[in-house]
């Protein structure tokens, strides 16, 4: 019933947001039916809400969004993000798809919140002969190729931890998806073309400057172990000084989006309702009583909690030990991969509806456009366990 209750509930969402086209309606109405549908959940509604609202999580990534919002308005107004989209083209000769599919995937190597919407005001920007559904499934793809090996990724982390094996080695293990990944994603949107790099001038590299604001965003995070939403915070408060012509229209126009803060809420409502009460638990009890035992604990349970909740930490952290349990550490890999799988499907995933938002497109289109690539991906990683 909790498989069920989750499946009924995520296809709700789908149906809500090709109807309606708002992420609020279509998130509080899956919510509600997965609500209805676990009626464990009655009794503990009041512990629901206070586990969620303290969530420090939920009030670091509050901020941290709507500063990746004014970050985004204020590269628009000031024209940065035009004149570094104009570099970035001479960079890569002109050519729009390349400097799309790299630009992403440099941004993917920072774990900031919600990155795929960072990306994509300047993925809009280098890109103008490309149309936006394209725009949204290319800036999508090649942000998350990163997170099937990058090891600063918590998920990673989490998983060497649990597994007990060096991040080091579980990062050469997953590092044959990250390079199928990009290259099957270059090959999908840039066909058999060879990237080339040309000279530039200084000028030019001068303009590409609001480049260096998000590197050193990683860099604070990576090197000085500081919090995303503090570097995030440090990051907008010099970059405004330099454009403080430009603050009080970037901040009125991010504040505009206060929508999402209700949209963050029932994600985290959601995410607390999956981990916090058993249903994962129960989740993963239906499918080994199913029959498909390992093979369905490493393949369709960390695919549907990352569906489920957007978060491919969550679904590592509920897979896993349930296969440690069983004696079935070799398939650990196996579902670390499908939970970036499901994760990259979710229609609660913020990289996903956010960009969708912003590039004004159907999520669901996105998802059809890329949905070739994360067949791929599961294809080959069953096809290497397997081997």
């Amino acid at each position: 019933m909790a498989t069920v209750s989750i499946m009924i509930s995520l296809s709700f969402i789908v149906f809500l947001q090709r109807v309606t086209k708002k992420p609020f309606l279509s998130m509080l109405g899956g919510f509600l039916i997965f609500y209805l549908t676990n009626p464990s959940l009655f009794s503990k509604t009041p512990l629901l809400i206070v586990q969620t609202v303290l969530d420090k999580s939920f009030f670091t990534l509050v901020p941290s969004v709507l500063m990746i919002y004014f970050l985004e308005e204020l590269l628009n107004v000031s024209k940065d993000a035009h004149n570094l989209s104009i570099s970035v083209r001479k960079l890569f000769k002109g050519s729009s798809k390349a400097a799309a599919s790299f630009l992403p995937a440099v941004i993917g190597l920072l774990p900031v919140p919600s990155g795929a919407m960072f990306s994509a005001p300047i993925v809009a920007q280098i890109s103008p002969d490309i149309d936006n559904l394209n725009k949204a499934a290319m800036n999508y793809w090649f942000r998350h190729t990163l997170e099937f090996f990058w090891p600063i990724y918590p998920a990673m982390y989490l998983l060497s931890s649990i597994i007990s094996i060096p991040i080091g080695a579980v990062s050469m293990k997953l590092f044959p998806f990250f390079l199928i990944s990009f290259v099957s994603g270059w090959i999908w949107f840039n066909g058999f073309s060879i990237p080339r790099v040309g000279r530039i001038s200084f000028d030019d590299w001068k303009r590409m400057w609001p480049a260096l604001m998000i590197v050193s965003i990683g860099v604070a995070i990576l090197v000085f172990k500081m919090d995303g939403w503090l570097a995030l915070l440090l990051a907008s408060l010099i970059y405004g000084g330099f454009r403080r012509h430009f603050v009080k229209r970037a901040l009125w126009a991010s504040l505009k989006r206060f929508e999402i803060i209700l949209v963050l809420l029932i994600i985290f409502l959601y995410k607390h309702a999956v981990t916090d009460f058993e249903i994962g638990l129960k989740m993963s009890q239906e499918l080994v009583n199913f029959g498909g035992g390992a093979i369905l604990l490493s393949t369709v349970m960390p695919a549907i909690v990352g569906m489920a909740t957007g978060i491919s930490s969550t679904a590592v952290g509920i897979t896993v030990p349930l296969l440690l349990g069983i004696g079935e550490l070799g398939h650990t890999i196996l579902a670390y991969v499908f939970s970036v799988i499901g994760v990259l499907l979710s229609p609660v995933h913020l990289c996903l509806i956010l960009p969708a938002e912003y590039f004004q497109v159907d999520f669901l289109l996105i998802l059809k456009r890329i949905l070739a690539l994360i067949l791929l991906i599961a294809s080959i990683s069953l096809l290497l366990h397997f081997i």
